[in-house]
């Protein structure tokens, strides 16, 4: 029988000697990590904010660690500054830390996280600290002198910095800011344009240059980093060809966009449209209706419909022309939507009270929430002009323009020493901002002022002149008892929402309109105020110089009065700009 041979054995290789040993060395080192544990200190793995631009928006940022921490050692060690108050929230390696007011605009702070605790109870910490900034305090204005006359000027207050965006060929009627803050959306007419500006206005969107450029992180080699776009590109957004364009707002997300329009050829065919990017205008069949406002979904409309208000559905593409678009809601009681909420929950309304007999030339503000609960907030004779709620709805700044009886006006026999307090009652009223404020706010006022004690001077002057009773020196025109017996006069209210306190900011003189803007970051109001000639007359087109200058009024001051809010009359600041309808950028 034959025997076979044994199979030789199969020497070892050089490679297979090297790989034996690394993973030998491999698993030592991994009994060693298992027995002993990580070495490597626990640190700050990334940090939300890092390499952004903060908003008022931005509410928390987050602070993720490689390992779980002790939540104490954390909240007792970081360091924020400038101070931004807030409240601290655990999930897991995530901290979140949550501003109690949005961080003020223009400033850079500093975070600093120089030891903490792991909650495995390991020694040591790797330090962190980093650096981000808010955006620039920043603000558009139509100009009112020089170059600038008619023209959208961006003014940088954070840099000093002024913009002119449109070309001198348009004058600009009014614009609405884009929530990116890269661009502004605008209507305007061409400068030759002098009669019936509304029939030439098209709508128009203009670059800011403040867009920043986003950076891609490092590890992201593959994508390029987009520049920021230069101020002044101007975009056509929406023709006249065969449409007014007439009053507009934008979504608070800026995709979209609605305009209330008229046909060129048939003014009957009156009524609001949506513009949206990449599609044709649609028009929103409704009813006929007044002002508007987009809610904060951008899906709503509150439409000024009658006496009331409709909420009407933007969502729908209604294609026929015999459907309508969906009606939401109706509040037949309120005439007016002034400002809505961030959240949606609430809006600022007001009620013309047509219906009430002994309130008839009456206005109420309301607050009205998406439950249907209502609250008085405000009535007054004259006009409640518009409203803008804080960054967290607890707080409404209202601009009023009261009505004032002028009782030196008025036809009844008037004694020298009636007309002395008159006179005196008139002062103190038109410096009831003064008085409080000093400084910049007499200013405002000192042209009520003079106005009051002329008046009163002339009606006293009348009254004791005997030959004022002459039948020939009577003026045989007719005489307008109302403009004769009463007077407008703008004052600026805080409301708190929940407790219905009223706080009296600032009283102004008499003028024909004023744009009040709030800061994105709840510290300042914006506001224009036209300038009246050395006699106290009424302004006109003829007056020469400036015709509008802008202030600035700060609303808290100190820290703790804007935790609390509690906002405060102060000493408004005249800025060395003239223009109108200034409006924060957000």
């Amino acid at each position: 029988m034959t025997q076979r041979p044994m199979p030789q054995r199969r020497k070892s290789q050089p490679l297979d000697r090297a790989a034996s040993v690394a993973m030998g060395v491999l698993a030592l080192v991994i009994v060693a990590m298992l027995l002993l544990g990580s070495q490597a200190l626990p640190r700050v793995r990334t940090f939300s904010w890092q390499h952004q631009q903060v908003e008022a928006t931005d509410v928390a940022f987050l602070l993720t660690f490689t390992q779980p921490m002790v939540s104490e050692s954390v909240e007792e060690n970081l360091v924020i500054t400038p101070p931004l108050p807030g409240k601290f929230s655990w999930a897991g390696r995530r901290m979140a830390y949550t501003l109690e007011a949005p961080a003020p605009y223009g400033e850079s702070f500093k975070v600093e996280l120089p030891e903490a605790q792991a909650l495995n109870g390991q020694d040591g910490f790797e330090p962190f600290d980093t650096t981000f900034q808010t955006r620039d305090r920043a603000f558009a204005y139509i100009g009112a002198e020089g170059e600038e006359t008619n023209r959208l000027v961006l003014f940088n207050l954070t840099k000093k910095e002024k913009t002119i965006l449109t070309p001198e060929d348009q004058t600009v009627l009014d614009f609405r800011p884009y929530p990116q803050r890269d661009r502004i959306l605008f209507s305007a007419v061409s400068s030759a344009i002098t009669e019936d500006l509304i029939a030439g206005a098209q709508l128009y969107s203009v670059t800011t240059g403040l867009a920043s450029s986003s950076a891609s992180p490092a590890w992201q080699f593959w994508k390029s980093d987009s520049p920021a776009v230069e101020a002044g590109l101007t975009e056509l957004v929406l023709d006249n060809r065969n449409f007014q364009n007439l009053k507009f707002e934008l979504a608070p997300n800026g995709e979209s966009l609605v305009v209330q329009r008229v046909e060129q050829n048939n003014p009957s065919n009156y009524g609001p449209w949506l513009i949206q990017p990449d599609k044709p205008p649609r028009k929103i069949k409704t009813e006929p209706g007044g002002d508007f406002k987009i809610a904060p979904d951008n899906v709503s409309l509150l439409l000024q419909q009658g006496r009331g208000t409709a909420v009407i559905d933007l969502a729908p593409d209604v294609s026929t022309a015999e459907s309508n678009s969906l009606l939401l809601d109706f509040l037949p009681e309120y005439g007016l939507t002034l400002d809505i909420a961030d959240d949606g929950a609430s809006a600022a309304l007001v009620n013309f009270n047509e219906d009430d007999l002994e309130a008839r030339f009456t206005q109420s503000l309301f607050w009205v929430s998406n439950r249907g609960e209502e609250k008085l907030l405000l009535q007054t004779e004259g006009s409640i002009v518009s409203a803008q709620f804080n960054h967290n709805n607890e707080i409404l700044y209202c601009l009023i323009n009261q009505l004032l009886r002028n009782e030196q006006n008025s036809f009844e026999d008037t004694s020298a020493g009636e007309a002395e307090t008159i006179a005196a009652e008139s002062e103190a009223s038109s410096t009831g901002a003064a008085e409080s404020d000093s400084g910049a706010a007499s200013d405002i006022t000192e042209g009520s002022v003079e106005n009051a004690e002329a008046v009163a001077a002339e009606g006293l002057e009348e009254d004791i002149n005997p030959e004022s009773t002459d039948v020939d020196s009577v003026d045989p025109e007719p005489v307008d008892l109302l403009e004769e017996s009463f007077t407008l006069s703008p004052y600026l209210t805080a409301i708190n929402v929940k407790t219905g306190e009223v706080q009296r900011l600032l009283e102004m003189p008499p003028q024909p309109e004023i744009t009040v803007s709030l800061a994105p970051d709840g510290l300042a109001i914006l506001f224009d105020e036209m300038l009246v000639s050395s006699s106290g007359a009424a302004p006109t087109e003829n007056f020469e110089g400036a015709t509008h200058r802008l202030w600035l009024l700060p609303l808290f001051g100190t820290p703790e009065a804007r935790l609390n809010e509690e906002p405060t009359p102060l000493v408004p600041t005249e800025l060395n700009l003239t223009g109108r309808h200034p409006i924060w950028l957000p």
